[in-house]
């Protein structure tokens, strides 16, 4: 029986961030952020500098306000995970906004053409723009979407690492078991928010590191998972080890409160029968693993202070069968056959013990 509670309170501005950063040095790797980037041109495809570029986080009305330069060019650096409405307004222009999915250590690219006008004027892009890499890093994305709605024994996301491309999992999962570009099975670097989230010691994932008969002792559960990302061939700024770089991001309250609930269970009678236990003279594995849980988030403070918590419940019964060697009747007479004879005669009596205990010591 395994039970998890765990509390997540994330928030945009704590007394807690605000010490941390007078006695922490500042921390450029392992990102969890991403960066929107673009170019303004008019209709001719000539460039605007001086255009305003504006982007808006709907869930927590977080805002970012870039100016393009010389070339029309604009970046804006260090965004949470979300969909940004993104607006670029010129005077002399109409105003034209779009939206925009921004990931985890991604970059999105939006380009915007103004068309003569009034600013009174917007013009609205319909459709989300696709998510396209521009590194060299092989970056991949699972979302949340895949997250929750994929059925998983265990519910455990290192079962989603398959899905990607580049990523070698055993069958059946297990210990030790997923391998990224060829590389060992314990070159992986896992993070959660960018914490490490290595063991030292074995060289797999500390939380959601998978018991010892294959189901997982899940500490982050699903439904509380934003999005985590693969990178196959990381940068140096990631360092810890040279394999691929797992980071999974966990979700934030909003200005909406928001939450869900859970309740999934296996059973063996649920199963079919693997070819060991057929052999075996078996008919399942008995297994009986129950989770149930759910998360809540939503506003401390509206557009600046939000919190998001999360609680799971596990119950598993689980019995690992094995083929275990009986011998047979005649065994035991065959191995006795075999041992030497005891020479003729009386059994020779035991030697009293000459052992009498300490002594004192004397004194001459």
């Amino acid at each position: 029986m395994i039970r998890r509670l765990l509390l997540a309170v994330t928030a945009g501005v704590t007394v807690a961030l605000s010490l941390g950063l007078f006695v922490a040095p500042a921390a450029h790797a392992q990102r969890t952020t991403g960066d929107i980037s673009g170019t303004v041109s008019d209709a001719t495809n000539a460039l605007l500098p001086g255009a305003t570029v504006t982007a808006i986080c709907p869930d927590t009305n977080l805002t970012r306000v870039a100016t393009t330069d010389a070339a029309g060019g604009f970046r804006l650096s260090e965004l949470p995970v979300c969909t940004y409405k993104v607006t670029a307004e010129l005077q002399g222009f109409k105003t034209i906004s779009r939206e925009t999915p921004l990931n985890a250590n991604a970059v999105a690219k939006v380009d915007f053409k103004l068309e003569v006008g009034a600013m009174s004027e917007t013009v609205t892009v319909e459709g989300v723009s696709p998510v396209i890499e521009f590194s060299d890093k092989l970056n991949n994305r699972v979302d949340s979407q895949r997250i929750e709605a994929m059925p998983l024994s265990g519910r455990d996301f290192n079962s989603l690492l398959a899905v990607t491309p580049g990523v070698q999992r055993d069958p059946g999962g297990g210990f030790l078991a997923v391998s990224i570009s060829g590389a060992r099975r314990t070159s992986n670097n896992y993070m959660i928010d960018g914490i490490s989230n290595n063991d030292r010691y074995y060289g797999d994932s500390v939380m959601n590191q998978t018991g010892v008969v294959g189901v997982p002792a899940t500490l982050v559960p699903m439904d509380a998972i934003a999005e985590f990302t693969i990178q196959q061939t990381p940068s140096a700024e990631f360092g810890v080890k040279g394999g691929g770089a797992i980071n999974v991001v966990i979700k934030s309250g909003t200005n909406q409160v928001h939450g869900t609930s859970y309740y999934f269970r296996h059973d063996d009678w649920t199963d079919s029968p693997n070819f060991f236990v057929k052999k075996a003279g078996g008919d399942t594995t008995p297994v009986s693993n129950q989770q149930y849980g759910g998360t809540f988030g939503g506003p401390l403070v509206k557009d600046k202070t939000f919190f998001f918590g999360y609680y799971e419940g596990q119950r598993l019964r689980v019995t690992s069968p094995y083929q275990a060697g009986v011998p047979s009747t005649s065994a035991p007479a065959a191995a006795a056959s075999r041992w030497p004879s005891r020479p003729p005669g009386p059994t020779p009596p035991s030697s009293p013990s000459t052992d009498r205990g300490p002594r004192s010591p004397s004194y001459g």
